[in-house]
């Protein structure tokens, strides 16, 4: 039976809840009674907007007889179908991706009969491309590492969709520095099949890309937030045969950044999506969720509760990605056994004369202020002490950039001076140095000048100029040094002319170190690659880059990879002293 009471029904802008406002503000409690009686197990809450529903319980509305006239909008009407329609294949889904990953190209060729053209691609990536067009799917989170190729992956997925007659358009959302990079993969593996263009210059230069008719549109994530609805009509004209990409997927892990809630809208008017990403979880198992939401509109970890703590919320989240969760992973020691191997050294510098009373001062300072300070005031001015704790780390690397006046040269420019004359001077190799702080990067550009450096960081924000650097460094002999920002040039750049890499200094991000480690162990590398890390002797920044390692390793366990830990120099010689001294205490 239908009351008098009129409502207009809406899903909030987190998609978290279904909000119901009735018409006439005088009927607010009674339509809050009407849908408790109507939902007698489902939470009807109130708030100011008016009566809401958890997101979770929205088929229940749908299912049962309201004495109320609710008027859906079409937001509300897409939010329910999306979740009913995947609700309803997911455990099919579920069953055939796990098949595919474990029977291999064997079995993933059994869902391709129907494709040709795919002998371009490894084995791996056959189980990647049947996983992905599986009929009636909706998306995947794929994991492989870096430098497994999910690009191409994704490149033929989307070809196989289009040949099928089920997706039309693909929007991909990728970091700044490898936008471009998209549109030349399509080129090189498609020729010029598809219409595709970059989102790029003022916003009605944007506007008119995204009324070009394009086949796949390419835009960085600040594009994608600050252009919603120029980007949700242009998917909604698709009618659901669309697809939304999300590259280097690690981006969306904070479901209160702006870009992570802009994209899940722009998801619910997408038939599919995937999400790729080499190092999903850098810092916490935490950074999985909004990635499997993303593609699977919550099913992985509806009902989930997960912990702050981020070691009690590994094994929660690893049980639900591999009961439910729709994802591959595949490691570069698996599926390119020809890769060379990679070896960890660790320098150990002494810190200048000067540079060691500027960090003493500082770090007793600091010392002192902890000391006199209570946990609420601590928790109050938390963002003070972390940045006084960076800064420590900052004047390992250079203190120029902290303190006003410095000139002595400092420890680590020293130790590079000689490292640097061994590795391009004498043995004639090209060489990347990874720095995280500005003051870092422009010493250490002006400092070796002679080696005829590339810059790549924040501070080079033309697209061509950045690709002018990889280009110059991995084609121009006279190109030696490649100076970096991790957080700038991290993550999808192919720099395998050089076998080694040393960290200068790096960022507190886990994905900032882990993603640049692969900018030259993958594919096309054919010399064994080392990794130098320079640490400041007896400071806080060994800690810290002991913290970066352990977060490596806990990614590792949660998506279970079987991982022969690299054995590094310092470790042999600690085994080795170690027996030595066993077979004195014999003696």
């Amino acid at each position: 039976m239908v009351s008098n009471i009129t409502a207009d029904v809406r899903v909030s802008d987190l998609l978290d809840r279904l909000v119901i406002t009735p018409r006439q503000s005088t009927d607010y409690h009674a339509l809050s009674g009407v849908l408790k009686n109507a939902l007698p197990k489902i939470k009807v809450h109130r708030s100011a907007e008016g009566v809401w529903i958890a997101a979770q319980d929205v088929d229940a509305l749908l299912n049962t007889e309201v004495a109320a006239d609710l008027r859906w909008s079409a937001e509300a009407k897409l939010f329910l179908e999306n979740r009913i329609r995947v609700r309803q294949v997911h455990q099919q889904l579920y069953e055939q991706v796990s098949r595919i990953r474990f029977g291999g190209r064997d079995i993933a060729s059994i869902y391709l009969t129907d494709i040709e053209g795919l002998d371009v691609l490894d084995d791996h990536q056959w189980v990647n491309v049947a996983a992905m067009t599986l009929p009636n799917g909706y998306g995947l989170c794929i994991f492989d590492e870096q430098g497994a190729g999910k690009t191409v992956t994704l490149i033929f997925a989307f070809d196989v969709l289009v040949a099928r007659d089920e997706v039309d358009f693909a929007l991909i959302v990728a970091p700044k520095s490898m936008v471009s990079e998209w549109q030349r993969d399509f080129l090189r593996f498609k020729g010029d099949l598809y219409k595709v263009e970059v989102m790029s210059g003022t916003r009605k230069q944007k506007r008119t890309v995204i009324g070009s008719g394009a086949d796949v549109l390419v835009t960085n994530f600040e594009t994608a937030a600050s252009m919603e609805d120029e980007l949700r009509a242009l998917l909604r004209s698709y009618q659901e045969r669309a697809m939304l990409v999300v590259d280097e997927s690690f981006y969306i892990k904070n479901l209160d950044a702006k870009r992570t809630q802009a994209l899940r809208r722009l998801r619910e008017s997408c038939g599919r999506a995937f999400v790729l990403c080499g190092t999903p979880a850098p810092n916490a198992p935490q950074d999985l969720i909004q990635q499997f939401n993303i593609v699977d509109f919550g099913i992985t970890f509806d009902g989930v509760s997960i912990p702050d703590d981020r070691a009690e919320a590994l094994p929660i989240v690893q049980q639900a990605i591999e009961q439910r969760g729709l994802f591959i992973r595949h490691l570069k020691t698996d599926v390119l056994p020809d890769l060379p191997v990679k070896s960890f050294n660790r320098v150990f510098v002494p810190l200048q004369p000067e540079q060691e009373k500027v960090y003493a001062a500082a770090l007793r300072n600091l010392i002192l202020d902890l000391r006199s300070t209570d946990d609420e005031t601590f928790q109050r001015k938390l963002t003070s002490f972390l940045a006084r704790r960076s800064a420590l780390i900052q004047i390992c690397s250079n203190p120029a950039g902290v303190v006003q006046g410095y000139t002595e040269i400092p420890a680590k420019l020293h130790a590079l001076d000689s490292i640097l004359e061994e590795s391009i001077i004498r043995k004639g190799e090209k060489v990347i140095l990874w720095s995280f702080y500005t003051a870092s990067l422009s010493a250490i550009f002006n400092r070796y000048r002679r080696f005829n450096p590339v810059k790549y960081d924040g501070t080079v924000s033309d697209v061509a100029e950045r690709r002018e650097a990889v280009r110059k460094f991995q084609e121009d002999d006279e190109t030696m040094l490649f100076v970096a920002n991790p957080a700038a040039a991290g993550a999808g750049l192919t720099l395998h002319r050089a076998r080694l890499a040393i960290y200068e200094s790096m960022s507190n991000q886990a994905a900032h170190y882990l993603q640049s480690l692969d900018r030259i162990h993958r594919r096309g590398q054919t010399r064994d690659v080392e990794y130098l890390i320079l640490l400041c002797d007896k400071t806080i920044e060994i800690e810290e880059y002991e913290r970066l390692t352990r977060k490596e390793r806990a990614a590792q366990t949660l998506l279970r990879d079987q991982v022969e830990e690299p054995i590094a120099r310092e470790t042999m010689l600690r085994e080795a002293i170690a027996v030595s001294q066993l077979l004195e205490e014999e003696k």
